[in-house]
């Protein structure tokens, strides 16, 4: 009887950890961290309402079953006196520069505090910003594309489209910025753990913004990567000032013509990429990943974060998305597996 416990045990193990070398987990699908735990806003208000979103005391299961490995949550929020940490805070910025991109496209960029900058340095970065003379309802969140966290400055693109983004195209001097929040990529521990690797990034019109930051931080960890890149509705590479002293190979293709995809394909099926970060519409998402699939290479997808996002706290609603097992995930504050969420069939950018 032992030994047969034993060797089911063993065997159970080592398909465990033979699944997470692969980014897998065989006893939970669809797992989500939230970006803000053991952060400065970590208490936030949803473990005033028991709906924290990593610490099993905070959500009122009554027992410690958290995968978090830092500070412990609920130790935070009784020193705090049963209370949320800090609260992000809306500020007045400068705008040093503005420039106008294709023919509905603004660069922004800003003066903040270098506090604020140096918090927003990092891939997956973004702030809310809107017109002073307009309501907290006219808060657009923007992905950082650029920070200076020397001089306090970040830069950001803006696609006008509607309403919000119209009064943000008439800025003249000042702007009002809500930040830092960081969950505008999904996969960022793919990012984090790269080091010395074969990357392929694939980014398309303003979502190039985003994709700025991911190029920088890969080259700081001396990965290899190859860029494709698609000036799309907006018309150019406007982080091409960016991108010309880096050692990386940039390709200009159209991605929504045959020939454009076909040497993204190429790209996939023929190099030694272990990551692959799509930049642009899930749609361009979903290609990317039924293209993995049929390669049936081992390569780690990360991606931009299309949902949307209203208040950033993970308190309004609108951003919620189901996986296919229905679980809600608050796609603010969550990182998960993009491809579980595509999985439902709902596509945002």
């Amino acid at each position: 009887m032992y030994p047969i416990t034993f060797l089911l045990n063993t065997l159970l193990y080592l398909g465990y950890f033979y699944c997470l070398q692969r980014g897998e987990n065989i006893f939970m699908d669809y797992i989500t961290n939230c970006i803000d735990a053991g952060s400065d806003y970590c208490p936030c208000y949803l473990a005033e309402t028991d709906d924290c979103l990593t610490c099993t005391h905070l959500q009122n299961r009554g027992f410690c079953d958290c995968s978090w490995s830092g500070v412990c949550i609920y130790q935070e929020y009784v020193w705090c006196g049963n209370k949320k940490k800090n609260f992000r805070q809306e500020v007045e910025g400068s705008i040093v520069e503005k420039k106008l991109i294709g023919e509905k496209g603004v660069l922004l960029k800003i003066k903040v505090s270098k506090t604020l900058a140096r918090q927003l340095k990092n891939p997956g970065s973004f702030v809310f910003i809107r017109n002073p003379n307009k309501p907290p309802s006219f808060n657009v969140p923007m992905s950082i594309m650029y920070t200076d966290e020397f001089s306090g400055e970040i830069m950001v693109a803006i696609q006008v489209l509607g309403i919000k983004t119209k009064t943000l195209a008439d800025l003249k001097e000042k702007v009002i910025v809500k930040g830092p929040f960081w969950n505008g990529i999904l996969g960022l521990k793919h990012l984090k753990n790269s080091i010395e690797e074969n990357v392929l990034v694939v980014a398309r019109g303003i979502a190039l913004a985003p994709t700025n930051l991911v190029v920088q931080y890969l080259l700081s960890k001396k990965n290899k990567v190859t860029f494709v890149v698609d000036p799309g509705k907006v018309g150019e590479i406007f982080i091409k000032d960016y991108l010309n002293h880096l050692n990386l190979r940039i390709s200009e293709v159209n991605l929504r013509d045959e020939y454009g995809m076909k040497k993204v394909k190429n790209l996939i099926h023929s190099g030694d990429y272990k990551i692959l970060f799509s930049g642009g519409a899930d749609k361009l998402h979903k290609m990317l990943l039924e293209e993995i699939n049929v390669s049936e290479k081992p390569i780690k997808f990360v991606s931009t974060n299309n949902h949307p996002l209203c208040c950033g706290e993970g308190i309004c609603g609108s951003c919620i998305s189901k996986t296919p097992d229905s679980s809600s995930v608050k796609m603010c504050k969550c990182q998960i597996d993009i491809e579980s969420v595509l999985k439902k069939g709902d596509t945002n950018g």
